[in-house]
């Protein structure tokens, strides 16, 4: 699994695992940290830390569990990319 999709009010987001990690949960060389990138409609909103063990499950609750503690992000006028 390398990518989560959800709905969530009305809205696409995705969950998308980084280049530090193969679907089969291997790190790859080069150092980096494996995480999961999540983006609505292309836009990075945050990420998170990616483990060998994640099921998908596991990575649709966490981004659940960020929406609900984020609300404001839904709305892609609200996101400034580098930080203003």
């Amino acid at each position: 699994m390398d990518q989560v999709t959800i709905n969530y009010q009305g809205k696409q987001v995705t969950a998308s695992l980084s280049e530090g990690q193969t679907t089969s949960g291997q790190v790859l060389p080069g150092g980096r940290a494996p995480e999961w990138h999540i983006t609505i409609a292309g836009t990075a909103l945050t990420k998170f830390p990616a483990t060998a063990t994640d099921t998908e499950e596991q990575v649709r609750e966490r981004v659940l569990r960020w929406l609900r503690d984020h609300p404001e992000m839904l709305d892609r006028d609200q996101i400034v990319l580098g930080g203003g």
